[in-house]
């Protein structure tokens, strides 16, 4: 039996606006559960390839806290001002962040910044986690938001030894939009 679901993305952008902080969290199914062997054309499996299968991929976002103005919150299109850190669910093992340094060293290409800037939903494929275009969607200046990103949004089965996350991790990342187009002011 083949099963087609559509989702309509402006429902969770819609609830992803209102939420309050402490609250539940909003989240939504990114990919279904199910087998995720690399196969040949004739559905036998791909030499030096194994059966894999993957659990349901959800990202989980919740509002930590929340500015007590806020008339606009991030569109697609404004320039975001973030910091942020990132670190591994299942290790609690920090791998990335704003103002991380990595052995003493800051990130490359960082020039020791504490904040990030990107635009929300333009930004080059690779350059930042694709879920926050997802999760900072809605978000205002001054909030803060954590973000549970499912593995196949992440690094995947092969994950990332040299920053420490194992095959298959769950990242949390907790976010504070610092500004949105060059404003720091609550909107």
């Amino acid at each position: 039996v083949l099963e087609f679901r559509f989702r309509d993305p402006s429902v969770f952008r819609e609830r992803l606006s209102s939420l309050p902080p402490g609250g539940d969290a909003v989240t939504t199914q990114v990919a279904p559960a199910g087998d995720t062997t690399q196969r040949n054309n004739d559905g036998s499996v791909r030499r030096g390839k194994s059966i894999t299968s993957q659990t349901d991929q959800k990202i989980s976002v919740s509002q930590l806290t929340s500015p007590k103005l806020c008339r606009r919150g991030a569109t697609v299109d404004d320039l975001l001002e973030i910091s942020y850190i990132g670190s591994v669910v299942e290790t609690g093992q920090i791998f990335d962040g704003s103002a991380v340094k990595i052995n003493g060293q800051g990130v490359p290409g960082r020039g020791d910044d504490v904040t990030l800037y990107f635009v929300l939903g333009k930004q080059p494929f690779g350059q930042f986690p694709p879920s926050w275009d997802t999760g900072l969607y809605g978000m205002c200046v001054g909030g803060r938001r954590r973000l549970l990103i499912p593995p196949v949004l992440a690094y995947g089965s092969t994950g990332l030894p040299r920053r420490g996350i194992p095959p298959d991790a769950t990242l949390q990342y907790d976010v504070t939009l610092v500004s949105i187009n060059g404003l720091s002011t609550p909107q």
